[in-house]
C-alpha cells in the first residue's frame, strides 16, 4: 500500500524535449557519459585504483551465460561540493543517499541489453514497500536485494556519485550545452536567463543535473514547470552528452585527460570483486540502445509507481531473472 511506504523526495524535474528522438537520445548519453568515466579510471589502473571506493555488498548472480552490470548514480548531501548545501541543504537536514538513476546491463555474450529501471518503482525491501530510489539509504545490499526481488540480478554493481560531476566538469574546462528557453531553480542555484548555446562550469552542471522545482520565463515572468516523473534523467542526459563531447576532446590534450581521470575516479565506487580492468570491459558492449523499463504511472498523487505485467515481460524479453 502507498501508505505504508517510507519518505518521499518530492519535486519537479527539469522538463524533457517534446521531440521523442531526442528524448532517446538523452537517455543514451547518461549511460555513455558514466561509461566514459569507467573508461578513464581504467585507462590508467596503476594510478587511479585505490582512489575508487569499494562498497560493501554480497552480489545477486544472474544467470551463468553472460553477465549483468547494475550502474547507480547516488544523490548525496554528505557528498555535495563545498557550499552546495546552500542550495541543497546540509547532511542533517537531509540524511542518506538516494539510487538516482538506475541502469541495468545486461551481457548475454552475443547481444547487450540496457534497461533504465525508474527510480520511483516500488520494490519490496525488509520495511516494506518503499521507492526503488530510498534503498540505498539502507545501503548498497539493500538496493542489490530489492532489485533482485523486482526480478534484477547484479554480477557486477557500480556507484557513482552524481555531486562528483561538478570536478569532473571542471576538470574538462566546463560544457557546451543547448538551453531550449531561459530558467531557473533558486533552490538548487541555478539561473540562466539566457536560451540558446550556453558554456557553463561544474557548479551549474550539477544544478541542471540536481534541479527539482524548475521555472521558465514566459512573456517576461518564471513560470513553474510541470512535473514530468522521467524529466530529471532528462536533463541529466543534456548534461552528460556535453560532458561525453568534451572529454573526446580532451584525448588530444593528455594534460587535460590525466585531471579529468583524477576527478572520475574519486566519483566511482564498486563490488569487490569488480576490478578496474573489467570496468573498461563494460565499454566493449554495446551500450547505444537504452529501454525504459515499463512500469506504472505513479499512483494516488505520490511519486510511488508500481511494476505491471508489462514489467515482468520485459525483464523476461531481456533474459532477467534473480532468486532472493
Amino acid at each position: 500500500m502507498v501508505s505504508t511506504m517510507r519518505g518521499a523526495d518530492r519535486g519537479a524535474p527539469v522538463p524533457r524535449p517534446s521531440s521523442v528522438s531526442r528524448v532517446r537520445r538523452r537517455r543514451r548519453t547518461v549511460v555513455l557519459g558514466l561509461a566514459l568515466l569507467f573508461l578513464l579510471v581504467a585507462g590508467d589502473a596503476a594510478l587511479l585504483s585505490g582512489r575508487v571506493s569499494e562498497l560493501d555488498v554480497d552480489l545477486r548472480l544472474g544467470a551463468a551465460d553472460g553477465e549483468t552490470w547494475v550502474l547507480v548514480g547516488l544523490d548525496s548531501r554528505g557528498t555535495l561540493p563545498s557550499g552546495a548545501a546552500a542550495q541543497f541543504g546540509t547532511a542533517e537536514e537531509v540524511p542518506g543517499s538516494r539510487a538516482d538513476v538506475v541502469l541495468v546491463v545486461r551481457d548475454d555474450g552475443t547481444e547487450t541489453t540496457v534497461l533504465s529501471v525508474p527510480r520511483d518503482v516500488v520494490v519490496n525491501t525488509a520495511d516494506g514497500p518503499g521507492r526503488l530510489a530510498l534503498t540505498w539509504n539502507d545501503g548498497p545490499q539493500e538496493t542489490v536485494d530489492s532489485l533482485c526481488g523486482l526480478g534484477i540480478p547484479a554480477d557486477h554493481l557500480v556507484a557513482v556519485d552524481l555531486a562528483g560531476f561538478q570536478d569532473v566538469v571542471d576538470a574538462v574546462g566546463g560544457l557546451d550545452i543547448h538551453v531550449p528557453q531561459p530558467i531557473r531553480d533558486p533552490a538548487a542555484g541555478l539561473l540562466l536567463t539566457r536560451s540558446g548555446r550556453r558554456h557553463v562550469d561544474g557548479a551549474t552542471a550539477l544544478a541542471l543535473v540536481r534541479s527539482r522545482h524548475p521555472e521558465h520565463l514566459v512573456d517576461g515572468a518564471w513560470v513553474p514547470v510541470a512535473v514530468d516523473p522521467d524529466g530529471r534523467a532528462e536533463s541529466a542526459g543534456m548534461v552528460l552528452g556535453a560532458l561525453v563531447e568534451q572529454a573526446r576532446s580532451s584525448g588530444t590534450r593528455p594534460w587535460q585527460l590525466q585531471s579529468l581521470a583524477w576527478a572520475a575516479s574519486g566519483a566511482l565506487a564498486v563490488d569487490p570483486e569488480t576490478s578496474t580492468a573489467e570496468l573498461g570491459a563494460l565499454l566493449r558492449a554495446d551500450l547505444d540502445a537504452v529501454r525504459v523499463l515499463p512500469v506504472g504511472d505513479p499512483v494516488g498523487g505520490s511519486l510511488a509507481r508500481f511494476p505491471t505485467a508489462a514489467t515482468a515481460t520485459a525483464l523476461a524479453d531481456a533474459g532477467l531473472s534473480c532468486t532472493p
